[in-house]
């Protein structure tokens, strides 16, 4: 098994806590304060989103994907 990197690291922390803070209900929107800062959490953000686990709007609002909510399954 691989290990993850940091930035893999916390992209699955960011999701963990988006999916706790919309109780894991598709489609709902938070904001996410940073992202277009640049740095380690614009990284991992941009991974979540080439791997398609999270949707980005207006660079700050961010949304789990189906595909991401399925991921902390396994996680």
């Amino acid at each position: 098994m691989a290990r993850k990197t940091k930035t893999e690291s916390l992209a699955l922390h960011l999701i963990r806590a988006l999916y706790d803070s919309t109780g894991g209900r598709p489609m709902q929107w938070r904001s996410l304060a940073g992202i277009s800062e640049g740095g380690e959490t614009q990284e991992a953000v941009h991974l979540a989103v080439d791997r398609g686990w999270l949707l980005v709007e207006g660079g700050h609002s961010v949304c789990l994907t189906d595909a991401g909510r399925q991921l902390l399954h396994g996680v």
